[in-house]
């Protein structure tokens, strides 16, 4: 028995030496790390993918077609061209990855100057396929001594990392990177050629452009005193907050970055500015940009479902311009019982018009005076030609709500033109709907948009229906908007049918989204309906027109072929299958968008199809 507990904690002291011989990225990357993507454990994600409905999808006999002409072509195209200049087959390096895959771009001293980038770094943990990774690293280098490239070693404490001049992916030049002058990355002549440094550090790959870089990570593996990035006061926040259980996140510094950029165009502030006054470095803060701290993504997966978060931390009391004016209050933001069950798209934003309107003057006026000066003096005549008494503003902006609902119905058909028109309705809330539509009709007069025979009102279900005539839509000759106030709403629609649908609906609708179920259930994996944004989709239905829409040809035909051994040929959509032979993996999806003190956060979900 002791025996036996001996040899288990002999096994467990192993493994965890093991675990920890490549630490997880936080604790890998330095501190001054810009931008960060990594998946901690490969393994396990790509299980998790497998046996996600998009896995199931991809491996579903249906599909096969497709998916041969996918890795056929992309070998061709792509990977082969890869695997010849390196000697190497990616198939071989991809069975390696068994613990964290993790990209990463590190300042160094980079100041933002044109003639030197940042570093990049990539971290691949083989665990314990660590002697494979040796055996065919070793390879690597000879197959090149083999083809008379130029390969040199370079040492980072004491480990030999091999050094290869490379081609950019534009660059045509013959100039030899400076394998010593590494830290920031030079851009040579013409930005043409570049370091590329690959080794072996216990049991992880590691690829890199600068020698800084690796420094810090080879210190940080071997025990040293480095400065990490698990140290950074605002990766901390985005880690506890959104990280610990992710299947994958990403993370960006835009601080250093914005302060780097803000410098920069402080350099000439007036050669920068323009002929209204605008002073880019003074506009890059009011639009916003000053507040934004860090941008987080991360995404989950499990047995009921997938979903993903993108946070941006812009602290409440730094909040402007644009981030201001999209900041939605916090109020029930679900379905209301007039919005029909079968409808596809559903959102609802809680946001004051009002509130929005006075940001963006505000934002104006900072960014430039005589832009919002010559701004204000076209809203205040706008009309007057034909009515000295309209008042835009008074009509427009003093009737707006706190309230904007869209949905959309299943397209008619699957042409270009079917999919991006199908039946929409915009709803604005407004205390006075009514002065509303007749506002926007006036404006839109003035700008020459609400004249013709094609413009004339109408009456239905006692309510007046004001006709806009609109720029065409894509495919379309001709499009007209009509307009209708009930319920505390201004409807818009170019569809009269769904337009029609709404005012009815003050009468009773029979069935209602809000007494959809699932759609309840999966909102509360998203923060429920009350954050003051939600959205839903029903991709079983949405994605049925744009599947045969794909099936057709019809992407190939708006954006062409291309030449010969384009994008068409890797991705052959016409090889795709019927799509109810795989609709069963399509079900629903939801978002949220709340704000709060710390930021702006977008949550999605999508349980599993039933």
């Amino acid at each position: 028995m002791i025996r036996s507990l001996s040899c288990l904690a002999a096994l467990t002291a192993v493994t965890i030496a093991t675990e920890a011989a490549v630490p997880p990225a936080p604790k890998l990357l330095p501190k001054d790390t810009l931008a960060l993507f990594t998946v901690p454990d490969w393994a396990k994600a790509s299980a998790d993918l497998g046996s996600s409905p998009g896995g199931k999808l991809w491996a579903d006999p249906a599909m096969k077609a497709f998916r041969d002409n996918f890795d056929k072509k992309l070998q061709e195209k792509v990977v082969g061209k890869m695997e010849k200049d390196l000697g190497i087959k990616v198939a071989d390096y991809m069975d390696l990855v068994r613990g964290q895959f993790s990209i990463a771009v590190i300042q160094n001293s980079w100041k933002g100057a044109e003639d030197t980038l940042p570093g990049f770094l990539i971290v691949i943990d083989t665990k314990d396929k660590s002697d494979q990774l040796k055996k065919q690293l070793e390879e690597v280098r000879k197959k090149l001594s083999e083809s008379k490239k130029p390969v040199k070693t370079e040492k980072v404490r004491d480990v030999e990392f091999s050094s290869l001049s490379i081609d950019l992916p534009d660059g045509d030049g013959d100039e030899d990177a400076d394998d010593k002058d590494s830290s920031p990355t030079k851009v040579q002549a013409g930005g043409k050629k570049m370091s590329l440094l690959f080794g072996q550090v216990d049991t992880a790959l590691l690829v890199s452009d600068s020698v800084a870089t690796l420094e810090k990570v080879v210190a940080g593996i071997s025990g040293g005193a480095v400065s990490s990035l698990s140290e950074e006061t605002a990766f901390q926040s985005s880690e506890s907050a959104w990280f610990r259980q992710a299947m994958a996140y990403g993370w960006v510094h835009v601080s250093p970055m914005y302060t780097l950029a803000s410098q920069k165009l402080g350099e000439t502030p007036n050669e920068g500015a323009d002929a209204m006054g605008v002073d880019p470095q003074a506009a890059l803060k009011a639009v916003g940009l000053g507040g934004l701290k860090t941008i987080s993504m991360a995404w989950n997966i499990d047995g009921a479902g997938s979903g993903a978060t993108i946070s941006m931390a812009i602290p409440e009391a730094q909040r402007t311009g644009i981030f201001k004016m999209l900041s939605a209050s916090t109020k029930d933001s679900g379905p209301s019982a007039f919005i029909p069950a079968d409808v596809i798209k559903f959102q609802r934003w809680r946001l004051d018009g009002q509130k929005m309107w006075a940001t963006l003057e505000e934002t104006l006026a900072a960014v430039s005076p005589q832009l919002n000066g010559f701004v204000q003096m076209m809203v205040a005549q706008a009309g007057k030609d034909k009515d000295p008494s309209f008042d835009l503003k008074k009509g427009l902006v003093a009737n707006l709500g706190d309230d904007i609902i869209t949905y959309s119905k299943a397209p008619k058909g699957s042409t270009m033109e079917d999919l991006s028109n199908p039946p929409t309705l915009m709803l604005v809330g407004s205390p006075n709907g009514e002065g509303l539509s007749a506002a926007m009709k006036a404006a839109a007069g003035a700008f020459g948009a609400g004249s013709g025979e094609e413009s004339k009102d109408r009456e239905f279900n006692g309510k007046k229906v004001r006709s806009l005539r609109m720029p065409a839509a894509p495919g379309k000759k001709d499009n007209k908007m009509e307009l209708a106030s009930s319920a505390g709403y201004l409807a818009m629609s170019t569809t009269p049918a769904v337009l029609e649908e709404f005012l009815r609906s003050v009468d009773g609708t029979p069935r209602s989204l809000k007494e959809n179920a699932a759609i309840s259930e999966a909102a509360q994996k998203v923060g429920g309906m009350g954050t003051g944004m939600f959205g839903y989709e029903n991709q079983r239905e949405s994605m049925r027109s744009q599947w045969e829409f794909l099936r057709s040809g019809g992407l190939q035909s708006v954006l062409g072929e291309g030449e010969e051994g384009g994008w068409a040929e890797v991705l052959d959509f016409k090889a795709l299958p019927e799509y109810d032979k795989v609709m069963k993996y399509f079900g629903i999806a939801v978002f949220t968008g709340a704000t709060d003190a710390q930021g702006m956060h977008f949550r999605f979900y999508g349980p599993n199809a039933k």
